[in-house]
């Protein structure tokens, strides 16, 4: 058994493994970037230092997050650094059983993000791979911006 913190965007439930998350901050305003991918949110100052920010319901539904006093942001470890994930609102933290027979989705889909299904009492929850939620050009940007 793992243990997962997990989240709601655009009212499907999503998973991440609490050992990827460093820690969980009340939403405040980030600073745009211009020119960036559309669900680059931009950047939050963590640590004394600019955090990217990452609105999920658009990265993963095409429709921006309207903050409100449930919206949080995830800290994340990815690829080495920390990235911001704005989320909708944080449900619980829950131990799931992590296994090969809850892989569902095919490895070389589009949607290769998503490891498994889980279901509980909220129904479906799909648990995140943060490593391959982005494209080649989103992992590019994403370190140019961990860059500056």
């Amino acid at each position: 058994m793992e243990k997962y913190i997990n989240f709601v965007c655009n009212d499907q439930h999503f998973a991440l493994s609490i050992n990827q998350v460093e820690k969980i901050l009340l939403f405040q305003q980030p600073a745009r970037i211009p020119d960036t991918l559309d669900y680059v949110a931009g950047y939050y100052s963590y640590n004394e230092a600019p955090l990217p920010l990452i609105d999920m319901k658009k990265r993963l539904f095409e429709e921006k997050t309207v903050p409100d006093d449930q919206t949080k942001i995830m800290v994340v470890h990815w690829q080495g650094d920390k990235l911001g994930l704005i989320v909708e609102k944080i449900t619980h933290v829950k131990e799931f059983q992590n296994d090969s027979e809850n892989k569902d989705i095919e490895e070389n889909s589009q949607i290769s993000y998503l490891l498994e299904t889980f279901h509980d009492q909220d129904g479906i929850i799909f648990h995140i791979d943060i490593d391959k939620l982005f494209s080649e050009e989103g992992v590019k940007e994403l370190h140019t911006l961990m860059k500056k």
